[in-house]
């Protein structure tokens, strides 16, 4: 922009503060709805006093609080005078806003023993924290459980003493309520393989048996504890050597592994046991059963596939069976009722084009081609739909059965199991718990990083807490631009204007900004926005906006390089005291020419011609 029209800033010419006027940030701005519910409360008539009274620790704490996105509450007083942010209010529900500026044992009178005991040690200096706490509550006016994790710490005002007690509340009632659930399906999963007609028992990477379902346990015909803890060898030592050998066989290749064995077992019957054991985990899951009536007889085969029967419709997941080629000869009742259908399919191929979602056809049919040429186990998860046209996940899994003399597949006994829910469920969380580890751990690296120069570099206390509370005041604003943006990118424009804001006055004419409309990563967004700030404050303490002559031109643009668009951006002071290069170098011009030419993997200079102070950007915009 030029001279002439000056710089606007929110609509209006950008000038600078007077300095002789003592700058107190608007605590309550960006503080969201309760925000501007804290602006307009009658605090005059509650025991903590007019806000134009209050102490400088209850302000600062209720600034950080109203711009945290974690639900925060802060008991002040002897009373616990309640003042909350945006997130606490979504928990209170029902009672905001009728909780604010309340007493907290009677805003919350079903946990005001809990609450007394929290005042009692906060107001004492001391903290506590509670991981997923159950408490009853009337949110919406009925009794509710819920469950959290609740952490407490005392505010030191300026006595020096604890003015409040501050509460950070996140609630866990719908990890414990899916943990429950879980639970409970998992008792469900034991009640099905403690139905299966197959025995199952599950080895750790040393070949202990660490569990067995109640077909195994029955088949071995002992109590459980003589069997479980014990090795294969241990349990089992008079069983055929191959047997072993197959076992670390599967666990060294980690494929499946099968075989036939005749084997004696410790009350002397004799039985011919068909093994198939899989790789899980660091272990193995195998499965086997007595055999010996399928090797003897087929009249007895037959007798069995009834009985597979009955059972694959007792149990909840579709159950089917087809011959060598995928031609169907079986499906459960669960089959039926959840497709609709009132025939059965004639093959696989027609399972798959005619209920299998689309996307998932060709892994499907391939999967089931590759298990029947490797003689292996058929494994996918696909989609299915049901009767009502929706697609939900299923997870399927059928092993091969072999004749015994030629070892050709003959038929293939599979499960449908439905894992829709589940699959969901982890998906979502992955995702929630990725996006808050990578936002939290960025913003705690550079709060950490700024708070330990700051205070490694600070003359006294007073100077190191208006430092910090300048820093990070100049980080909130960024993260303000940013979370607009959604995080993806920031107008170059919109974070020089937020930084140099709390320096410009009506009337004047001193701050020139000069640049397109440049978007910005992130990371760069943070690192100028610093940058800038240390700028600001050493203009207004030395430089050109410490005397009434002063002017500050910031002017930026891109130009192409060899490796893409670079930013080339350029702070420039003139009109204010002679300048003199410094001795040595302070934390904010070092943070500036080391930490921002890291964080911008470009360069940053400053010089000190004596006109005024010089500093120029060059980095990368990628």
């Amino acid at each position: 922009m030029d001279a002439s029209s000056g710089p606007r800033l929110f609509g209006r010419k950008v000038g600078v503060m007077d300095i002789r006027t003592p700058h107190h940030p608007d605590f309550l701005r960006d503080g969201g709805e309760t925000g501007a519910l804290i602006r307009h409360y009658d605090w005059a008539s509650t025991p903590i006093g007019a806000i134009s009274d209050w102490p400088q620790s209850l302000r600062t704490t209720v600034g950080l609080m109203l711009r945290s996105p974690i639900p925060m509450v802060l008991l002040w007083g002897g009373h616990g005078v309640m003042i909350y942010n945006d997130p606490y209010s979504v928990f209170a529900a029902g009672r905001h806003p009728r909780l604010l500026g309340s007493n907290v044992l009677e805003g919350w009178p079903e946990v005001a023993d809990f609450n007394a005991h929290v005042m009692k040690v906060g107001m004492a200096g001391g903290t506590l924290s509670f991981r997923d706490q159950e408490l009853t509550l009337y949110r919406k006016g009925v009794p509710e459980q819920v469950w959290m994790n609740l952490d407490y710490s005392p505010v030191i005002d300026e006595s020096g003493q604890p003015g409040g007690v501050l509460a950070i509340v996140v609630e866990t009632t719908d990890r414990i309520t899916m943990e429950a659930a879980l639970r409970d399906s998992e008792t469900r999963l034991r009640g099905v393989l403690d139905g299966m007609g197959e025995s199952l028992a599950l080895m750790d990477r040393d070949f202990r048996i660490i569990d067995m379902n109640a077909e195994a346990l029955r088949l071995e015909g002992r109590p459980r504890q003589e069997v479980i803890g014990k090795t294969h060898w241990e349990a089992h030592p008079d069983a055929d050597p191959a047997l072993g050998e197959m076992f670390r066989q599967a666990m060294a290749t980690g494929t499946p592994v099968q075989m036939k064995h005749r084997y004696a077992w410790p009350h002397g019957r004799v039985s011919w046991i068909a093994m198939h054991a899989y790789p899980v985990g660091e272990g193995l899951a195998v499965f086997y059963g007595d055999v010996t009536e399928q090797v003897e007889a087929e009249e007895r085969l037959r007798e069995s596939e009834e009985r597979l029967r009955l059972m694959a419709d007792a149990v909840p997941q579709i159950v089917w069976v087809t011959d060598a080629e995928g031609k169907t000869e079986f499906f459960n009742r669960q089959w039926f009722e959840y497709t609709g259908a009132t025939e059965k399919p004639d093959s696989a191929t027609q399972v798959a084009s005619d209920f299998v979602h689309s996307d998932d056809q060709a892994a499907t049919m391939h999967a089931f081609e590759d298990a029947r040429r490797n003689q292996s186990i058929f494994e996918v998860e696909h989609r299915i739909r049901s009767k009502a046209g929706e697609y939900r996940w299923f997870l399927v899994r059928a092993e091969p059965y072999c004749d015994p003399r030629t070892g050709e597949i003959v038929r293939w006994f599979g499960v449908s199991i439905d894992i829709h829910d589940r699959r969901i469920a982890e998906e979502h969380q992955q995702l929630l718990i990725n996006e808050l580890n990578h936002r939290v751990k960025n913003t705690l690296a550079t709060v950490q990083s700024v708070a330990s120069q700051t205070l490694r570099n600070a003359n006294s206390t007073a100077q190191a807490k208006e430092a910090l509370e300048a820093r990070l005041f100049a980080l909130s604003r960024a993260h303000d631009v940013l979370t607009r943006e959604n995080w993806e990118s920031a107008d170059l424009y919109d974070i020089v204007e937020q930084a140099v804001a709390p320096y410009s006055s009506r009337g004047e004419d001193r701050l020139h900004l000069e640049g397109a409309r440049v978007r910005v990563p992130p990371r760069m967004a943070l690192a100028l926005a610093m940058a800038l700030q240390e700028l600001a404050t050493n203009a207004v303490k030395y430089g050109a906006l410490s005397n009434e002559a002063g002017v500050i031109r910031i002017a930026w643009g891109v130009q192409q390089g060899e490796s893409g668009p670079r930013l080339h951006l350029k702070w420039e002071e003139s009109g204010g005291p002679t300048v003199r290069s410094p001795l040595r170098r302070g934390f904010g011009s070092r943070l500036i020419e080391r930490s921002l030419s890291q964080d911008l993997d470009g360069t940053a200079q400053i010089v000190f011609p004596a006109t005024g102070v010089v500093c120029i950007v060059d980095a990368p915009l990628t």
